[in-house]
């Protein structure tokens, strides 16, 4: 038997008894008054869920403010990295551009003189690119002359990867031409 039978067994003669006159009446006072203290401040289902969505937001931001500020010492780091990276892929990429540029012009597909040219005029763009390396090392933390630089690249990779695939076009046109009038 659990406790609560236990007592029910031996104050079984208190509850054969009737309750005394008004004992309900008090009863549903009792509860009215329990109610009514309740309806005083309840949260309703909503408002809990602002409240706790306000607090996930809050700390959100907090936690995102303070990654922030301890990060940036880490971020320059990452950024110089990154640049690096960038610049030594788009510079195999260029230089990888140009040797095919080479081997075609060999082929006879494009002339020596058009290389030439081509060299030149990239070259023209590197001089671009040395005033944004020495802007870039007065103010390494520029995220404007960062970007400026990785453009440099990829237009100059953009330019090598457009003659060779224009040149490509003309080696196929060739051979188709030169099929056509085996015939």
């Amino acid at each position: 038997m659990d406790e609560l039978d236990k007592i029910i067994v031996e104050n079984r003669v208190d509850f054969e008894e009737e309750p005394q006159d008004g004992h309900l009446e008090r009863f549903a006072e009792r509860l009215r008054l329990a109610e009514s203290k309740q309806k005083g401040f309840q949260l309703t289902p909503f408002l809990k869920v602002a409240a706790v969505l306000v607090i996930i937001l809050l700390s959100t931001n907090l936690y995102v403010h303070f990654r922030n500020s301890k990060s940036e010492i880490k971020e320059t780091v990452a950024t110089k990295s990154d640049l690096s990276e960038a610049s030594f892929y788009y510079t195999n990429s260029i230089n990888s551009g140009i040797r095919d540029l080479e081997k075609m012009a060999n082929e006879g597909i494009g002339s020596h003189k058009e290389l030439v040219q081509i060299k030149h005029e990239l070259s023209e763009m590197d001089s671009l690119f040395v005033n944004l390396q020495a802007e870039y090392k007065a103010n390494p933390n520029d995220e404007r002359i960062i970007n400026a630089m990785i453009e440099y690249y990829q237009t100059k990779l953009d330019i090598v990867n457009t003659i060779k695939t224009d040149l490509e076009n003309v080696k196929h046109l060739k051979r188709k031409s030169h099929e056509n009038r085996e015939i």
